[in-house]
């Protein structure tokens, strides 16, 4: 039997078939007339039904500064919320009574506090990470809101935006680390030192613990220590050491040992090299106070010993809690 197509020539519909196309059409016709018929009413409620989805915001957790209040919609966090309207966690949590910033409900009411972005000077030994942690926000937030284009890169001095109602001096360093000694706890400005001592402990795979208790035996974490030999610094760098780690092991000739972060730096590559190259961390330390050539050369002198000893020694206070 052979088959029809619609865009076959000789097809032809049936009267039967137009009649039926011919009143669905004037069914659809009716019904266009019976709304128009209806009156302003029915318009205007279209109107304002258009009105309203436009007028939805395209993302559950929108929000600006302006707002004095904010409902707390499914998916919500304190933290999203405080994002969203450029406010530091911290006072969102203070400004709502909110003792756990991770227990909000859906329907709750959150008062905005309403306060005007701050400022921050760098200090020496912070990081961004730091300074992040402090005021609740993440690292990207920061380096967005500062335009920065290398979050490991800000310097001492440098001026930082910071959300509204930020501030760095709600991070106490000696929280995580209960056991500092005290000689530590009351120089506020070594104690600014810990990121740098964390960072490049784990960039370089180094025990921030070990590294930290070097530092305190070598200059009690002093930036401008120098020894009578011309050793600078956190880490007492000497000069010819300093050169050939920035150089050889890093690859970064322009490290500078007067620069407490560059110092801890190299002081952490250092240990890093030491360890794989005397085959043993007591050894590295060693080859750290003695030099890696004298150790292999004639062993380990009495002070050696005593120095090695001492690290070790000191080493529990600087555990992270």
């Amino acid at each position: 039997m052979a088959k029809t197509s619609i865009a076959d020539p000789s097809y032809a519909e049936s009267d039967i078939r137009k009649q039926s196309r011919n009143l669905r059409s004037a069914q659809r016709s009716s019904r266009a007339d019976s709304r128009l018929r209806a009156g302003p009413a029915v318009v205007l409620a279209m109107v304002a039904l258009v009105s309203l989805v436009a007028a939805t915001p395209a993302s559950a957790h929108a929000g600006t500064a302006a707002h004095s209040s904010y409902e707390v919609r499914p998916g919500d966090s304190l933290s999203i919320i405080a994002r969203d309207h450029g406010v530091a966690l911290p006072e969102l949590a203070a400004a709502n009574g909110i003792s756990d910033v991770h227990l909000i409900r859906i329907g709750q009411v959150i008062q905005i506090p309403k306060s005007q972005p701050v400022s921050h000077t760098v200090s020496p030994g912070e990081s961004l990470s730091l300074i992040a942690k402090s005021i609740g926000v993440s690292t990207a937030e920061l380096v967005e809101m500062n335009g920065l284009e290398n979050a490991d890169v800000i310097k001492v001095g440098q001026t930082l935006q910071l959300p509204a109602g930020s501030s760095v001096s709600a991070l106490a360093p000696t929280a995580s680390y209960p056991g500092l000694p005290s000689k530590l706890t009351s120089a506020p400005e070594r104690l600014l030192l810990l990121p740098s001592f964390e960072r490049w402990a784990a960039h370089y795979g180094v025990d921030p613990a070990l590294l930290m208790a070097v530092a305190y035996r070598e200059s009690g974490w002093q930036t401008d220590v120098v020894s009578s030999s011309g050793a600078v610094g956190v880490g007492q760098i000497m000069p010819k050491t300093g050169e050939w780690i920035a150089t050889d092991l890093i690859g970064e000739p322009g490290l500078d040992r007067w620069n407490p972060d560059d110092n801890i730096r190299m002081s952490a590559k250092y240990l890093s090299w030491l360890s794989g190259y005397m085959g043993d961390m007591d050894l590295a330390l060693a080859a750290y106070y003695q030099g890696p050539g004298a150790v292999r050369a004639v062993g380990l002198y009495d002070d050696t010993v005593e120095y090695v000893t001492n690290v070790n020694a000191l080493r529990p206070y600087f555990q992270r809690a």
